[in-house]
């Protein structure tokens, strides 16, 4: 299941599938190493199971708040795939293996519950599920509804973002900011940097990072300093190129930390700095590197600085920190493939990261996102060492791994690609009988989208799922900006046929090829370039 800001309705579906308990990782298969088939093998059929009637609501949980309007779907099995049943007298249909998948009204407020009624022969069974709906809370009008409350504040206020204004430098971690409060992510700036409070809000700070552009970061991330502190006046100097062999890095001296904000164009970075300004006569560069082959400059605003950062290639990764009194924007090198046409990965490192726990979502018969991912992220691993690459595995066993740690294990490692496996869920009111259903791959930097759709290719070469093409969306794994990076939704758990499929070694097997293959196409170009 994706990590984003999914609505509260995702939320609760990814809280409500979390089992007490879930099933070992498959045996990871024996593994050849070859070129992608013509077609797609069909999805295995669902087996027959006969056991005795165990009704079960996997979801909504229990006492779960439905978020949709009039209707949503629940799942689950009733431990026979020849049992008939019912969810609130409504008949459902029952897989082989005893799974349902139902898109029902939701229960009035005066009975707010689901009864699953399972019928084999002369043996009857029930479930029930007490939820909470619209209708059991009070409406309050808008007209009656208090005003936002935002706290507006005129003093001059200075406030430190995230750690300290001492704090070391640390490329990975960073201070969120937004254009407006519980929105999309747009800013990562630095812990350190100090800006000016202008207003407050329930969780969140409003903060002015120049005199054109206030932001909003979390209220934890916005300590404020005494009143009568300095404003910050920042002065970029005379800047220099230095390279090294993984990277080139472009040394902006300036006084103390700055808001900034990096964008990737196809040959170049344009990089911002707030609440300062330019004083660059002279850039120093490097006789036999050319990866930044020149800087240009200008003062946007009277207290915002632009450089242009040209690139003799399109750009392949970046990080921007601040060290010794100086901003730096580091960019990376591609890698040299030094394997043959046929085995581009080799001498590479990929970092393949099997999603959740925590979270995740749950199919009708129990299966765990968790679970179901980290085998095919096992059979990944042989297939990419068999290719000539070092992998590092986020996880190779069932224990919770920290999201935000993901990405940082993979930089540290010097990962040359980043792959998040996942199976996709939906929220409340989505009706999976209208959907897809198929194969998706999100990204979030540029230099990323290359891989998602080499990725999403292959995945739709090998499994007989609908194509829904490639997205960009700012998921937290994603986002690392020093290797491209991607997240790969393989399937809908939550749709029957597809989890009884997820358990099989040869449906594994085709997603972890997929991935395999997508990655040799997408270094394989750059031998091309």
């Amino acid at each position: 299941m994706r990590h984003a800001q999914l609505g509260l309705g995702a939320a609760l579906l990814v809280a409500a599938c979390r089992p007490t308990t879930a099933p070992a990782p498959a045996t990871v298969p024996p593994v050849t190493v070859g070129r992608r088939t013509a077609t797609p093998a069909p999805l295995p059929p669902i087996p027959l199971v006969q056991g005795p009637l165990a009704p079960r609501i996997v979801y909504p949980q229990q006492n779960q708040l439905i978020q949709s309007k009039d209707s949503t779907f629940v799942l689950g099995s009733v431990g026979n795939g020849r049992a008939t049943a019912t969810i609130n007298g409504l008949p459902i249909k029952v897989q082989p293996n005893g799974a349902y998948l139902a898109f029902v009204p939701n229960p009035p407020p005066t009975a707010p519950q689901y009864e699953l009624v399972a019928v084999l022969g002369t043996d009857t069974a029930r479930a029930t599920q007490p939820v909470r709906v619209a209708g059991m809370l009070p409406v309050v009008p808008d007209s009656l509804k208090p005003p936002p409350a935002i706290v507006v504040d005129t003093t001059p206020t200075w406030v430190v973002l995230g750690d300290s204004i001492s704090a070391a430098t640390d490329t990975d971690r960073v201070v969120i900011g937004r254009p407006s409060p519980n929105e999309t992510y747009r800013w990562f700036l630095l812990p350190g940097t100090r800006a000016q409070l202008t207003a407050r809000f329930p969780g969140y700070a409003r903060v002015r990072i120049d005199s054109a552009l206030q932001i909003w970061v979390s209220a934890v991330d916005a300590k404020t300093l005494a009143n009568d502190t300095i404003a910050p006046h920042r002065i970029a100097g005379n800047s220099r190129v230095v390279p090294s062999p993984g990277w080139s890095d472009l040394i902006i001296p300036i006084n103390e930390r700055p808001a900034f904000f990096v964008e990737e164009k196809d040959r170049s970075i344009e990089l911002t700095l707030y609440d300062t300004r330019g004083n660059t006569d002279l850039v120093n560069y490097p006789t036999t590197d050319s990866l930044i082959k020149y800087v240009e400059w200008d003062q946007e605003r009277n207290d915002r600085v632009h450089y242009t950062v040209r690139l003799s290639q399109a750009p392949f990764g970046f990080l921007a920190f601040y060290e010794n009194g100086a901003f730096v924007l580091r960019v990376r090198r591609p890698p040299v493939i030094v394997g043959t046409g046929l085995r581009p990965l080799a001498g590479l490192t990929i970092a393949v990261d099997p999603g959740h726990p925590p979270g995740g979502a749950t199919g009708p018969t129990g299966l765990y996102e968790a679970d179901a991912v980290l085998p095919v992220g096992l059979i990944l691993k042989q297939m990419l060492e068999a290719r000539g690459a070092t992998v590092l595995m986020t996880r190779s066993t069932r224990d919770p791994v920290d999201l935000a740690l993901r990405p940082i294990l993979a930089r540290r490692a010097g990962a040359h690609a980043f792959i998040s496996l996942h199976y996709d869920a939906y929220g409340d009111g989505v009706n999976p009988f209208t959907r897809p259903n198929g194969v998706e791959v999100y990204f979030y930097r540029p230099h990323s989208e290359p891989l998602a759709r080499a990725v999403q290719s292959a995945l739709v070469s090998y499994q007989p799922l609908p194509d829904q093409g490639v997205d960009y969306r700012s998921l937290a794994v994603v986002r690392n900006s020093w290797m491209p990076a991607v997240l790969v939704e393989g399937g809908v758990i939550i749709i029957p046929e597809q989890e009884n499929a997820m358990k099989t070694p040869e449906f594994q097997a085709r997603y972890a090829r997929s991935i395999a293959d997508g990655l040799e196409t997408f270094f394989r170009n750059f031998r091309i370039q």
